[in-house]
């Protein structure tokens, strides 16, 4: 049966369609990256017909923006903020987000790979918006873990002259590297040795 389009449907069922869309997009852009992921492909596991898909999303881009805004959403809120977010210390926060990290990996892929930075490295070098998105994505990433490190600094867990931007920023691409790596080598057991080591290799007063 060919799907309903979308302005038939009742607000509710728009929104719940418009999430199917994006759900489907992200894990084919996940699994077989962005330029290998037709739109029919997306309208065919989200269950809708082109048109549909088209009242949502007016081109492929539109719908990559809402893709990134996705997993940035999910990043925030499986990874970030349940590490970040609590009354631990700077030490037990940092801890949290790179034993979390080193745990990333979907159920759907082989081993590894964080979803944004996967498409990030596909993407940054091809549309200018879609650079500058995740250039906010990841100033946004950076800038959370800096509050984690500068709270590290006030108690006195690292020295007084800390250069808490730099601290955060090397020490995330440090575990996000990791990732990179452990997307060709299918080595989970090393991802979690590199994100552990890039925590305890943090400057930590003794």
């Amino acid at each position: 049966m060919v799907a309903q389009t979308a302005t038939a449907l009742p607000s509710k069922n728009r929104a719940d369609t418009r999430e199917k869309i994006i759900q489907a997009a992200a894990e084919l852009f996940y699994m077989g990256g962005f330029q290998g992921t037709s739109l029919d492909m997306v309208a065919q596991k989200a269950g809708v017909n082109r048109g549909s898909l088209y009242y949502f999303f007016k081109s492929k881009k539109n719908l990559g923006l809402a893709v990134i805004d996705h997993f940035e959403s999910l990043l925030h809120r499986h990874f970030l903020e349940p590490a970040l977010g609590g009354d631990e210390n700077g030490r037990e926060k940092l801890a949290r987000l790179a034993d979390l990290y080193s745990r990333m990996p979907s159920t759907s892929s082989p081993c590894c790979g964080c979803p944004i930075g996967k498409l990030s490295l596909e993407l940054s070098g091809i549309d200018e918006d879609l650079r500058l998105r995740f250039k906010e994505v990841w100033t946004g990433v950076i800038g959370r873990i800096e509050v984690a490190v500068r709270q590290a600094v006030e108690e006195k867990l690292f020295g007084p002259g800390a250069d808490t931007a730099t601290l955060a920023r090397t020490f995330f691409e440090q575990i996000q590297g990791a990732h990179i790596i452990a997307r060709c080598t299918l080595d989970e057991e090393t991802l979690r040795k590199d994100c552990r080591y890039a925590f305890e290799n943090l400057p930590w007063e003794s």
